[in-house]
């Protein structure tokens, strides 16, 4: 099954370029402006909404038709409202921000599987496990507007909340790149290279799944079809269990990332990969640790001299947790 939207009033391409004002639909992000002000992802923006702050409301309507960085006001009931800034959400700002079902892969892992992918323009890509769709964004933004990410999620209703996710960010530039499809992926693989490559039905069965048993597969598939994909990311409990069904469809000597948060889950998965041609390459875990640097003002205890600036450097309070390790494979042949 293969889930499609038409984004409708949306304007494919760069129309999100630095000229572009706010419209109706947008996602946008606002700052408070005074020092150590915060900042939010607000939106769909619509002309009966508002946004409701510790300083105020702040209407959509006062942000439709600004540019990108335009200061807006908020009105309270006493008049003294506080003064905001509005800009187009990053992908990076974006992905942690919005609406979820369930927790995505944060962008400090979605860069480090794109370099263990060494993912290029015009690559075709499958991903396992659709989520909230935020590495499927950082791959159809790598594999660009001639490349395509396949991704694959078992809940209807999770994948039509990713498509959502991904058409609401700057206007559905990324949507034409990312192809949505529900089932498990041992079942729908087949499925899913038919709909890349209509030849393969001759060959595959789409509405058979391959043998579970590797050696059974492999007999069955090998390399008889033309490998679809450049890189394979597999985001679920046991990737193992999936990845003779896949196999065959991956390019040799390129790679299947395997996002796994727990370590137990990795000594399964190296030690299941024994049996196949697949070189364990990385096993990682990605720490990201954000700085405060800020000139900072040392009041003089005397009240006649002039107070002193400093540099603040220290890193920020947020807490550092862990989210998974990448585990990195090789295909180093069809048998």
């Amino acid at each position: 099954m293969i889930l499609a939207r038409k984004i409708i009033g949306r304007v494919a391409g760069h129309a999100y370029a630095t000229q572009a004002t706010f419209a109706d639909g947008d996602m946008v992000i606002v700052r408070e402006c005074a020092r150590g002000g915060k900042s939010a992802l607000i939106g769909p923006l619509s002309p009966s909404e508002s946004y409701h702050t510790r300083k105020g409301v702040l209407p959509h309507n006062a942000i439709i038709g600004q540019l990108p960085r335009a200061r807006i006001e908020s009105t309270k009931k006493d008049g003294a409202g506080g003064l905001f800034m509005a800009q187009f959400p990053t992908l990076d700002e974006y992905v942690p921000l919005c609406s979820r079902r369930c927790t995505p892969i944060y962008p400090k892992d979605a860069s480090a599987i794109l370099t263990m992918l060494d993912t290029s323009p015009g690559d075709c890509i499958l991903e396992a496990g659709t989520g909230n769709a935020g590495l499927s964004m950082y791959l159809a933004r790598a594999v660009g507007p001639n490349g395509k990410v396949h991704t694959v999620e078992r809940s209807s209703s999770t994948s039509e909340h990713a498509q959502l996710v991904v058409e609401r960010f700057r206007r559905g530039v990324l949507m034409p790149s990312i192809v949505f499809h529900v089932g498990v992926l041992g079942e729908v693989i087949n499925k899913v290279a038919v709909s890349i490559d209509k030849s393969l039905a001759t060959v595959l069965n789409a509405e058979k799944p391959l043998s579970e048993d590797p050696e059974q597969t492999w007999k069955e598939q090998g390399n008889i079809v033309a490998p679809l994909f450049d890189g394979i990311v597999l985001d679920m409990p046991t990737p193992w269990t999936q990845l003779p069904q896949i196999f065959g469809f991956l390019k040799t000597d390129r790679f299947v990332v395997c996002y796994l948060p727990s370590i137990s889950q990795v000594m399964d998965l190296v030690r299941a990969s024994q049996q196949w041609p697949l070189l364990v390459e990385d096993v990682v875990e990605v720490d990201w640790r954000s700085w405060d640097i800020k000139v900072a003002v040392v009041r003089n205890p005397d009240p006649l001299a002039a107070s002193d600036e400093v540099m603040v450097c220290r890193p920020t309070h947020t807490p550092i947790g862990h989210t998974a390790f990448l585990v990195k494979l090789r295909k180093c042949g069809a048998q």
